[in-house]
């Protein structure tokens, strides 16, 4: 068991050394708590209200997992892969989904901006992002658990 401090912005984290995967997901699994709070997809109220219940549901663990993310806790590196699992699953079930996560603007360059960090702070390449990084997390919180 890991008896270092829980602490929600630990110190290390900003070492040259720290890992930039751990550092990363951290950041995203908080970006993911907060970023649907400004964006309004367009989509039918029916998808609008389930996409509500979904982000409402994960917004706490999403915290908690990215702090101990940064805490190295394997509890949380294996609870955001599980969230990131469980938000792919979701997307597949619900592809019509996916339009929402593209922002429509009069200017193209907002647009594909806008659309791109919605992709990925809140879509699925966050997701991808945060599976293709698991080996080194649990590489590194192994690691640093001794």
């Amino acid at each position: 068991m890991d008896k270092r401090e829980f602490r929600i912005f630990p110190e290390e984290r900003m070492d040259e050394g720290y890992s930039w995967q751990i550092w990363a997901v951290g950041w995203l699994a908080i970006f993911k708590a907060f970023l649907w709070l400004a964006w309004e997809p367009n989509l039918p109220e029916s998808i609008l209200r389930l996409l509500g219940y979904k982000y409402t549901l994960s917004m706490l663990p999403l915290i908690v997992f990215g702090i101990g993310v940064w805490n190295l806790r394997r509890w949380a590196l294996w609870g955001i892969i599980l969230v990131a699992v469980v938000n792919l699953i979701f997307l597949i079930v619900n592809p019509q989904i996916f339009s929402g996560f593209l922002v429509k603007s009069e200017v193209i360059i907002y647009s594909v901006a806008l659309s791109a960090i919605v992709l990925v702070c809140n879509g699925p390449l966050g997701d991808i992002f945060i599976l293709i990084a698991t080996p080194a997390m649990l590489k590194i919180a192994k690691k640093n658990q001794n």
